[in-house]
């Protein structure tokens, strides 16, 4: 009984902690500021260097503005980047 219980611990342990990560991610919502959304997954600045907002110190991007301002300023469609953002929590 004591080798299952060492063998099952691990494999549980892992699955929530995956749980716990997950849960951890706020939904993407058009008030978020682009540096709550950038830093709210690891993935995250991947599409919003898709949708040509770089991270770079010189760029016009104010990451204190929404994801709805940054949208309409830059012509994002922000249904569909709102989209590309919350897979991400899947």
């Amino acid at each position: 009984m004591i080798p299952l219980r060492k063998t099952i611990r691990p494999l549980v342990q892992r699955v929530l902690k995956k749980v716990r990560r997950r849960a951890a991610i706020p939904p993407f919502t058009p008030d978020m500021t682009i540096d709550q959304a950038w830093n709210a997954h690891p993935k995250a600045p991947s599409i919003f260097a898709a949708h040509h907002l770089p991270s770079c110190d010189g760029c016009s991007v104010r990451f204190e503005e929404t994801l709805a301002e940054a949208a309409e300023a830059y012509g994002i469609d922000l249904d569909s980047f709102l989209t590309q953002l919350n897979t991400l929590r899947l």
